[in-house]
This record gives structure tokens, C-alpha cells and sequence, in this order.
């Protein structure tokens, strides 16, 4: 079990390596694959790049999850290292616009679009075979460790980049990135093949219908598309609008963007397991109801930090978005679980958090950038904090007061 639990986490890792050093490395490539007046203009374009490929998160949380409430969560977990691995290769060795034109664009959205595919069956997937296998007493810890082993893979990302801005801030040689994530990508494959299933296939063998579970489990759906977009929106705020916006206006160094990422990523680690630990000696609702309600009110004095133009108060926002984003995401493996009968857990946790980081995820960036540029305020993305971590609340404090499938006692 252990050994499994550990492949499982690793090929996590893994996959979160390659899905994150886009996002990082999107100031660098974006003013190869979109052309632009400024680097600003490139990287608003990748935004919507980003928009376009994270609608296909959803529909692999539908895709695998059929495959793993119907043939086991191994064979789907399998699938999805692949997919992701050859995605982030060809992201590599991609050429930009000035050789192949508007085919440049076209392609690496299409295959961003495969990697939040398989990104989209391989995170909750994961979660959910992890905290099958462990015990009910430590399956808060168990599945926040295997969420910062995600987070682990961006800290590697980060270090990557370091690396890579060493000598040449303004213009890495950012393709280095990619080409080895999708190796070890590759290589992880041959370890992932050991795993053992976590469920009994006789345990499969009533599957319901998608339909029949958007009808029968509809609180639980909303209440997993408001856990996933909370688990996405503090971290997207920073990492993906924040700090890029920052290193477009010369905030910062390519080699100094990088190092914060880093910092920032060790810090939601650490917090994840913290978060796990806590929520299994209390509950996990309870945790994530904490965070939530935390966000909601923070969400305007964090707004004016990161407007006052004062670099220190700006890194101190992040780090608390990103101790909230992590205090809620840590124990929400362990509380997802609990909401879906075993035939069709995959696809239920699976569908509604996917669509949700989707949703959050994918509009954040956009929606943040055009509150700030129609206020002139960077205050004002508030807005979007406080709408999303409310809705969050709410589907945690009344939405879901009965869970399905009761293995811990909640309250």
C-alpha cells in the first residue's frame, strides 16, 4: 500500500512539473508564440490561451473518470501520465510564430489543452486513490501530502527556472524546461505500471450514468466546482496574474520572478501538510470552512497590500493567498471522498472539481486583469476574491450538510 501511495505521489509530481512550468515560464514564451506590441500584450494573449485549453480540465475529469469508475484508478492514472508527458514535449520543441505562424498559436493551445485534459483526470484521480488506500485516521494527511507532491513539482519548476534566468534573466533558454519534464514524464510511466488498484472491481460493476449522478448528487457537485475554484484561486491570483503582470512592468528580474515562485511554493508545501495534520484531528470541514470564511474577509485589506506599490507588502499578500489557498486544498481529498459512493467517485469528484478549477482557473487571470485595467486599481480584484471564497463558504457551511458516504465523522 505504502509503495503505491508513494508512485502514485510521485508521478503527481511529476505531472504538476509539467503543467506548472507553463504558467512560470508563460512571460518567456509567450512573446514567441504570440505576437504583440509589448511584452505585456504577448502575455495577456497567453491568458486567454490559457481560458481557451482549460475548458478541456472538465471534460477530462469526465474522460477518466469513466475510465477509473470503470476499469480501476491505475489504468486511468496511466493514461494521463502519458498524455501529459507528450504534451510537454511537444511544448519543447514547438516552433514559434516567426517560423510556422499563426499554425504556432493554434497548436500549443491544442496541446495545452490535452495537458489540462489529462490534468483534469490525473490530480483528482490521484487524490482519490491515495485516500482509498489509507487509513480513515490519516486520510487528511495522506491525501494533503499527496496534493504538496504536487506543489513539490512546482517548487522543481521554480528551482528549473532559477536556473535557467541564472545567466540570461531577459531570455532563458525556457524550451530546457519542457523537454525535460516530458522525459521524466516518460520515465515515470515505467514506475506508475506497478501500482496496485485501490478498489475492487466487483465494486464497479453498478456504474451510474453521468446524468444520473448530476441528478442524484447535486449538492455534493456544487459543493465539489466551489472547492475546486477556491483550491485555484488564490494561487492563480499570484502566480498567474500578480507576478507576471509585476515582471511585465519590471518589477522584477527573470531570475528574481523565478526565486519568489519558489519561495511561495515551499511555503504552500508546508502549509498543505500542516492543513492535513490539523484537519485529521479535527475535521476537515472544519478547516476548509476556516480558510473560506478567512479569504472572505481578508479579501479587501489584501487588495490595498497589493496596490500600495510597497514590494514587501506585496510579497506578504501572496504569502497569506497562498496559506489560505493551501489551508482549504490540503484536507479537500479527504472531504471530496466522502461525498460520492465508490462506483462513481471518480467521476463525481473528478467532473465538479475539475469544472471548477477550470472556471476559477481559467478566468481568474482574465478577470482580475480587467478589473484592474477598467479601475486603475489593483484593489479592485477583491471583487473576484470575495465572490468565489463566499460561494465557497456557503456550499461548505449549507450546501452538503449530509455526506454520502459518512468513513470520518465530520462533526
Amino acid at each position: 500500500m505504502k509503495k503505491s501511495i508513494f508512485i502514485a505521489a510521485l508521478g503527481t509530481l511529476i505531472e504538476y512539473y509539467d503543467y506548472a512550468i507553463f504558467s512560470m515560464f508563460l512571460p518567456f514564451l509567450a512573446p514567441t508564440f504570440f505576437p504583440a506590441n509589448s511584452a505585456y500584450d504577448a502575455l495577456i494573449m497567453g491568458f486567454y490561451a490559457i481560458l481557451i485549453a482549460s475548458i478541456a480540465r472538465p471534460l477530462g475529469g469526465i474522460v477518466f473518470g469513466a475510465i477509473g469508475d470503470r476499469f480501476g484508478r491505475r489504468r486511468a492514472l496511466l493514461i494521463s501520465l502519458y498524455g501529459i508527458a507528450i504534451a510537454t514535449l511537444v511544448i519543447g520543441f514547438l516552433p514559434g510564430f516567426k517560423s510556422i505562424g499563426l499554425a504556432a498559436m493554434i497548436i500549443l493551445t491544442l496541446v495545452r489543452a490535452v495537458q489540462m485534459l489529462c490534468y483534469g483526470g490525473e490530480y483528482s484521480g490521484a487524490g482519490i486513490y491515495v485516500v482509498e488506500l489509507a487509513k480513515a485516521r490519516y486520510m487528511s494527511l495522506v491525501g494533503a501530502v499527496l496534493t504538496a507532491m504536487a506543489l513539490v513539482g512546482s517548487v522543481v519548476a521554480s528551482l528549473i527556472g532559477m536556473l535557467l534566468t541564472w545567466h540570461d534573466p531577459t531570455n532563458p533558454n525556457w524550451r530546457l524546461a519542457f523537454i525535460l519534464g516530458g522525459v521524466v514524464g516518460l520515465i515515470a510511466i515505467y514506475f506508475r505500471q506497478g501500482m496496485a488498484d485501490s478498489v475492487n472491481h466487483e465494486d464497479l460493476t453498478k456504474r451510474e450514468s453521468l446524468v444520473k449522478i448530476i441528478v442524484t448528487y447535486p449538492k455534493q457537485l456544487f459543493a465539489g466546482v466551489c472547492i475546486g475554484g477556491f483550491s485555484t484561486l488564490p494561487f492563480t491570483t499570484v502566480l498567474s496574474f500578480i507576478n507576471p503582470v509585476l515582471k511585465t512592468k519590471g518589477y522584477f528580474s527573470g531570475f528574481a520572478f523565478m526565486t519568489l515562485q519558489f519561495v511561495l511554493s515551499s511555503i504552500a508545501v508546508i502549509v498543505l501538510i500542516s492543513s492535513g495534520l490539523i484537519a485529521d484531528r479535527v475535521t476537515p470541514a472544519k478547516v476548509m470552512r476556516y480558510a473560506s470564511i478567512a479569504l472572505l474577509i481578508l479579501s479587501v485589506p489584501l487588495g490595498f497590500m497589493l496596490q500600495s506599490y510597497s514590494l514587501w507588502l506585496i510579497i506578504c499578500a501572496e504569502v497569506i493567498l497562498v496559506v489560505l489557498n493551501e489551508l482549504l486544498l490540503g484536507p479537500s481529498n479527504a472531504y471530496l471522498k466522502q461525498l460520492f459512493p465508490v462506483n462513481c467517485r471518480y467521476r463525481g469528484v473528478a467532473f465538479s472539481f475539475c469544472l471548477g478549477m477550470s472556471l476559477v482557473g481559467g478566468l481568474t487571470p482574465l478577470i482580475e486583469n480587467w478589473l484592474y485595467l477598467n479601475t486603475g486599481h489593483m484593489a479592485a480584484i477583491s471583487i473576484w476574491l470575495i465572490l468565489i471564497s463566499g460561494l465557497t463558504w456557503f456550499s461548505l457551511h449549507n450546501i452538503v450538510p449530509q455526506l454520502v458516504n459518512p468513513e470520518l465523522k465530520q462533526e
